[in-house]
């Protein structure tokens, strides 16, 4: 059987995957997966600038209006945005390092580490169940967002969405 351990942080993540390890039998196949926000796209001459910037250059050409949004602002949101997606990042390597210092395969069963950029959570779990012929997703009731209240919403959606099991943990 194959299980997709679910990892967000939240303390709920780390227990909903260590009370239902005990599921796992020799042979089983273990994918921990955690989802992270992908750092923003830097306009910078390796990305095809898009019609509004193209649009925005010709206004400030021929106006000599320039840029109302301050260029050090979005430098800043961007700045933030890469911290917050490197400390997401980091985050989901301590919980597979945790996990994986636990030892739990001890030759019982595979074990693979899925690390994936995406805003899309419930999307993205769901996408790489499908990929991986996934048996049973697990995960906690609720995680680390405002978004995620009582069930959760991303626990939601994927209970919804998905083609297999769902094990949603309290």
């Amino acid at each position: 059987m194959k299980y997709l351990l679910c990892l967000d942080g939240s303390k709920k993540a780390r227990q909903a995957v260590e009370s239902n390890l005990k599921f796992v039998n020799k042979g089983d196949e273990l994918y921990f997966v955690s989802v992270y926000p992908p750092h923003p796209n830097p306009n910078e001459n390796n990305e095809p600038i898009d019609n509004s910037t193209i649009a925005k250059m010709v206004i400030e050409m021929f106006s000599g209006v320039p840029d109302l949004v301050d260029p050090d602002e979005e430098k800043l949101a961007k700045n933030e945005q890469i911290i917050n997606s490197n400390h997401k990042k980091v985050n989901a390597l301590e919980e597979f390092h945790y996990f994986n210092n636990k030892n739990l395969s001890n030759g019982k069963c595979k074990i693979h580490y899925l690390l994936v950029a995406s805003n899309d959570i419930s999307g993205s779990i769901t996408d790489v169940a499908n990929k991986y012929g996934i048996d049973c997703v697990v995960l906690g009731s609720t995680g680390t967002s405002l978004e995620k209240l009582l069930i959760g919403s991303v626990s939601s959606k994927i209970l919804r969405t998905s083609h297999c099991s769902v094990l949603i943990s309290p």
